[in-house]
């Protein structure tokens, strides 16, 4: 991976686990990443070409968050074109930051309130933070094309 991490430099429980460690880190962080951004994409592509805009619409006009369509087609576009952005490891900070923010938005004004189905989105919360915060990773388009934000 492109930085080191703090827990890196504790000793290991069982040392002879370190070579493995080693190996595994940049194709686990590789499978985060494509994982995330593969899920998100689904969901995105869900609202926007399978029906589910209207229900989004909608919640946008009930919160009270307007200009509620052009609100939701981007938000939706965010999650279809910056999922699949992610899953590649192009963008990754800036999306993945943005994606951030969106789950913070979900949690405070729809889950939490709900009090139902905060769980995955304060999962999702935590991934896209980790994900802005560490980059795309060895394996990108990002490190592809020499680049990275």
């Amino acid at each position: 991976m492109s930085a080191p991490h703090p827990q890196n430099d504790l000793p290991l429980m069982f040392p002879v686990l370190a070579p493995l460690y080693g190996k595994v880190q940049d194709l686990a962080y590789t499978m985060l990443r494509v994982t995330t951004g593969g899920v998100m994409s689904w969901f995105g592509w869900e609202k926007l070409f399978n029906g589910d805009m209207p229900r989004d619409i909608e919640l946008f006009q009930s919160l009270g968050l307007e200009p509620a369509v052009p609100l939701a087609y981007m938000t939706s576009a965010l999650e279809l074109f910056g999922g699949v952005a992610i899953a590649l490891g192009l963008l990754t900070r800036p999306l993945a930051f943005m994606l951030f923010v969106q789950m913070i938005v979900i949690l405070v004004l729809v889950m939490i309130p709900r009090g139902t189905g905060f769980q995955l989105s304060t999962v999702w919360f935590g991934v896209f933070a980790y994900l802005s915060a560490h980059g795309s990773g060895r394996w990108s388009l990002d490190r592809l094309i020499g680049r990275q934000v």
